[in-house]
């Protein structure tokens, strides 16, 4: 294997511990139902795909439409693919951390999430690795969304043997590289790696991705501009633009579904920007390429 870094030793070590307490059976497996999907609520955000978590470090309450649920240490939960879900961090005996996995176009990211002093959660940490293996993984997760389809008698064992193929893929792939930024910032870079998980929430801005990487609002602005030409503000809505674009293929989606997956806050307001780095709606976008028929009404 080739050597990583740290910080990714440091998941490695992370994930290795939780698949010993999930093949130990001390690992409690959360799992909120998968209703509502796509929809808006209050504080809450979803994903286009579904989303890993390890609780390393005191707790999480999760809200979700019908679910409420504490995640504690050593812990996991599958949040599935457009679920809205609000999260609370929780210090115990030990502080606040989580491990996230997420999908990511050419392979998977693993970030942390950390409690600021107003009990938010601010991510950190992030690492984005090209693995087709490791973003085909996901489908164990979209299998674990509906174990309810499975006789109850083995339901545990289902969910459980899905996750460890899941941990399993991921660790064999963490040698894999990075995918690297050409910015010659470390602010920079990780502001770019940590707002591409951050585009579903509406609440993304460059002072909380400043605050997330340690530095100044202005410092990070103009060290933006000056390496990548444009604000960082329209880069984040560049790249909600090619995720919409993405999510407009799949079928399932309506157009305001697409919009608030890609943390748009309005459906008026995601066409209006789609339209304006397009020059077409994202109506028309998806007849013209083919990705179905737009629903008008919200789907289940």
């Amino acid at each position: 294997m080739a050597e990583i870094s740290e910080q990714v030793a440091s998941y490695a070590r992370d994930l290795t511990t939780a698949l010993g307490r999930l093949r130990e059976g001390k690992a409690k497996v959360r799992v909120p139902r998968a209703v509502e999907l796509h929809r808006k609520r209050p504080r809450s955000h979803f994903h286009p795909t579904p989303e890993f978590f390890v609780q390393t470090g005191g707790a999480s309450l999760f809200e979700c439409a019908l679910d409420t649920f504490t995640l504690g240490t050593g812990d996991l939960a599958v949040i599935p693919r457009g679920v809205p879900h609000a999260e609370t961090p929780i210090d115990r005996r030990t502080p606040y951390g989580i491990l996230v996995s997420m999908h990511a176009r050419d392979g998977f990211v693993l970030h942390r999430g950390r409690a600021t002093a107003e009990r938010t959660i601010q991510g950190c940490g992030t690492e984005r690795l090209a693995s087709v293996r490791g973003r085909e993984a996901f489908r164990y997760l979209d299998d674990v969304a509906e174990a309810d389809k499975v006789p109850a008698a083995h339901r545990t064992r289902f969910v459980s043997g899905l996750l460890e193929a899941f941990i399993v893929t991921l660790l064999s792939e963490l040698h894999r590289p990075a995918v690297e930024s050409d910015a010659q910032s470390p602010f920079v870079r990780e502001a770019e790696k940590l707002a591409r998980t951050m585009l579903p929430e509406p609440e993304l801005s460059v002072e909380r991705l400043a605050a997330s990487v340690g530095c100044a609002t202005d410092t990070l602005s103009r060290q933006f501009h000056r390496e990548r030409g444009l604000t960082l503000t329209t880069w984040i809505t560049k790249e909600r633009v090619v995720l919409a674009k993405e999510l407009l293929a799949d079928a399932r989606y309506n157009v305001a579904e697409v919009g608030w997956a890609c943390g748009f806050s309005a459906a008026s307001y995601f066409i209006r920007v789609f339209r304006s780095h397009t020059g077409m709606t994202p109506r028309a976008w998806r007849l013209a390429e083919g990705g179905g028929p737009v629903h008008a009404t919200f789907q289940p």
